[in-house]
This record gives structure tokens, C-alpha cells and sequence, in this order.
């Protein structure tokens, strides 16, 4: 792990303190911590885990006993008020493989929301470090266009002399000022972009409104690995995702809810116990064992493994549509973290000394009236047209580190 510099892609987003006052900063470690604890998908991800893991207490097969009180042959003789009289406890169970191969489906299915959980915490993270960097980018871009605002007014002020002195036209002027107030509109768009983001990043952490307070900072440094990986190895951890592992879990209960079905087709059990009264009390025992007879396999046994079958089916497709989109958001992420790495680079290496330089000669160049405005136009396009794109590449190679993060068992941002 190493602080980037400016000359290895250091993350230099300068905040604007005095602006807000008494700052209360906001980490990026913070930021994922309170999303994790308060984002509320994962809150209701886990409230069903909890469900989940107290499901197999139901579903046992063993359903509750029946008591049950029976009398006959009642008769107005008041020497033989009865027949009989019966005080009985009755239990039906489930065949056992039938219940074990059911509660075993169960504990797959509470560990594929287990997994489904860390899924999700991954995605969470990636998202509040997402916004993270999206607040950073504001912040940076603000400085940029208030850089392209004292460009516009330089300009104004050299075409301005000139035109005091006779040596420029009104046409200059009025371009010149056209391109001042072009730039005071795109400071205040960035102030807009700026409080989107941050109240993007507030409503994902899920930040309480009352401490959503124009107080808070954000750290002026990003940390980043300086790594180098390989389309393969990002590739070759696909399997220890957690949210297809989430899907293992779910095929193999789904194996042991087929087995279940097809084994409906064993009998269930229905036991009684009597105490019988026969007019001398209650002096008799009995017993009464049932066996359910699946004669309508047809219909209602033939119809689970059917579908028992059919849902399988459905999870294998889930499971091969995980493994393209996470091989296509792998590749998506790879090659756009390594063309912004190139862009980032080369702006580094030549293109912001050589547009800075440009910048500075044009102006001079103009002043002594050796170009024209047009020509001093566009060195200034020039030089803040290579700042805009070198600063949206340097957001995208954070972005899609955060992306890989979810893949690769690294931290790279923090």
C-alpha cells in the first residue's frame, strides 16, 4: 500500500475549508463504516437472515400433538349413560428423510443469504466509495473552473487594454466577454455538482438529516495500491464471489429440495394414544397407528418433483447469468481502469507542462499583438480542455479500482 504523489497519480482534490467553516471531516473509512450499519438493504438483508435461520424450527415435520376428548353409544339409560369414553393424544410426522432432507435445504439457503449479505456489503462499499470519489471530483472541478474564471478574466483584461488603446475591435471585446460569463456559469454549475454529490453520498450512508451539515470535509488525499493486474488473475477469483457462492448454496438446496419431493412419495405417520373408559373408569389402554398412501402421485407428489426439477433449472440459469455479468463488469472495469491509467500518465509525463506553457505564451503572445484572439482562444481551450479530461481520467481510475475491489480480495482505495 502507497501514498500516490502527484507524479504517481496522487488523488490531489484540495478542499475549499473556510467555505464551510468549522470542518468536521469525513473519511472514506467512516463513510463505509455508517453505510454498511445503517444502509437500509443490508438492514433488510439481514432481518431476513435472521428469518431464514429460525425457519427449520417450522419445518421440522412435526406438527402439534392433538388432544382430543371422544365419547359413544350415548344413551338415555341412566345405567349405561355410554359405550365408551376416550381421553386421546394424537401426533402426525413427516416421513423422517422427508423433514431432514428439508431442513438440510433450509441451512443452504441461510448460508446463501449469508453470502448474499457479504454481496452486498461489497456493493455498498463500492457505491459509498463511488460517491466518495464523485464528492472529491466536485470539489477538484470547482477549483478548476475557478482556474478557467481567472482565465476568462485575464483575457477580458488583455483585450480590454487593447481595445482601450486603440489596437483591438469590439468584436474581441464582446467575445471576450462572452467567454467570461461562459466561465461564471460553469462555476456555478460545479457548485450544483458539488451538492449533488454530497447529498448523493449523505443519502447512501444513510446519514441522519440533522447531521447533514454544510460542515463537513472530506479528506483533501486519496491512498490507492500501485498495482499492476492481470486480466487473468482478475478473472480467476470468480468463484470466491460471494454472490456465487450464494448461488451454489442455492443449487445445493434446491438437490435436497428434489430429494424432499421424491420423497413424498414415502408414507408420513399419524400415531394415537387412548386411555378408554368402558363405564368402570378409565381402565383400558389403546393405540392407533396410520400410514399416509400417496395414491394421487399424479397429481400432488408427481407435481413437486416437477417443479422441484424446474426451479433447479431456473437456479443453474441464475448461475451462468451471475458468471457473465461479473466476467462482463471484470472486463468493463479492467480496460477502463487501464486506458484512464494511460490518460492519467501521459498528462503527467508532457501534456500539463506543455498546455500550462502554451497557456502562458499565448497571453504574452496576444498582449504584444503578435497572434490574433482566436488563436489565444484556443491555446486557452487547450489547456483547460487537457485539465477537464486528465481530472474525468483520474476520477475513472479511482472509480474502476473501487469496481475491481469488489473482485479481488484487496483493498485499493481507502
Amino acid at each position: 500500500m502507497v501514498k500516490l504523489s502527484a507524479t504517481c497519480l496522487l488523488f490531489f482534490f484540495f478542499l475549499i475549508a473556510d467555505a464551510y467553516g468549522q470542518n468536521e471531516l469525513l473519511t472514506i473509512e467512516q463513510a463505509v463504516s455508517k453505510a454498511v450499519e445503517h444502509n437500509a438493504e443490508l438492514n433488510q438483508l439481514r432481518a431476513r437472515l435472521l428469518q431464514k435461520e429460525n425457519e427449520w424450527r417450522i419445518n421440522t415435520g412435526i406438527a402439534a400433538p392433538e388432544i382430543s376428548y371422544f365419547k359413544e353409544g350415548i344413551s338415555d339409560d341412566p345405567t349405561t349413560p355410554f359405550a365408551e369414553k376416550r381421553v386421546a393424544i394424537t401426533q402426525e410426522i413427516d416421513f423422517p428423510l422427508t423433514a431432514v432432507y428439508r431442513v438440510k435445504a433450509l441451512k443452504q439457503e441461510v448460508q446463501a443469504q449469508e453470502n448474499v449479505i457479504r454481496a452486498k456489503e461489497k456493493e455498498v462499499s463500492a457505491r459509498v466509495k463511488g460517491k466518495y470519489i464523485e464528492v472529491i471530483y466536485a470539489l477538484y472541478l470547482q477549483r478548476s473552473r475557478q482556474n478557467q474564471l481567472n482565465l476568462a478574466q485575464n483575457l477580458y483584461n488583455a483585450v480590454y487594454t487593447k481595445f482601450e488603446t486603440g489596437m483591438g475591435n469590439g468584436i474581441d471585446l464582446a467575445n471576450a466577454e462572452i467567454q467570461l460569463d461562459e466561465a461564471r456559469n460553469d462555476l456555478d454549475q460545479s457548485e450544483w455538482i458539488l451538492h449533488q454529490a454530497r447529498y448523493g453520498l449523505f443519502n447512501l450512508i444513510g446519514l441522519a438529516i440533522e447531521e447533514q451539515k454544510y460542515s463537513i470535509s472530506f479528506a483533501d488525499t486519496l491512498y490507492a495500491t500501485d498495482i499492476d493486474i492481470s486480466q487473468i488473475q482478475a478473472l480467476a477469483v470468480q468463484e470466491e464471489q460471494p454472490a456465487y457462492r450464494a448461488s451454489v448454496n442455492l443449487l445445493n438446496a434446491s438437490d435436497f429440495y428434489l430429494k424432499e419431493a421424491k420423497s413424498n412419495i414415502l408414507p408420513d405417520v399419524r400415531f394415537s394414544l387412548y386411555k378408554q373408559d368402558y363405564g368402570t373408569g378409565y381402565d383400558f389402554n389403546g393405540f392407533e397407528l396410520g400410514l399416509s398412501i400417496p395414491i394421487w402421485f399424479p397429481f400432488e407428489q408427481k407435481g413437486k418433483i416437477q417443479m422441484a426439477h424446474a426451479k433447479k433449472d431456473e437456479l443453474l440459469w441464475s448461475q451462468k447469468e451471475i458468471q457473465l455479468n461479473m466476467k462482463k463488469e471484470i472486463e468493463y472495469a479492467w480496460h477502463n481502469y487501464s486506458v484512464s491509467r494511460s490518460i492519467v500518465n501521459r498528462y503527467h509525463s508532457s501534456m500539463k507542462e506543455r498546455a500550462s506553457s502554451l497557456q502562458s505564451m499565448s497571453l504574452k503572445a496576444y498582449q504584444l499583438g503578435e497572434i490574433d484572439l482566436l488563436e489565444l482562444l484556443n491555446a486557452q481551450q487547450i489547456f483547460l480542455k487537457s485539465e477537464q479530461r486528465y481530472l474525468t481520467a483520474l476520477r475513472d481510475y479511482y472509480l474502476q479500482l473501487v469496481a475491481l475491489e469488489q473482485f479481488i480480495n484487496q483493498e485499493l482505495i481507502y
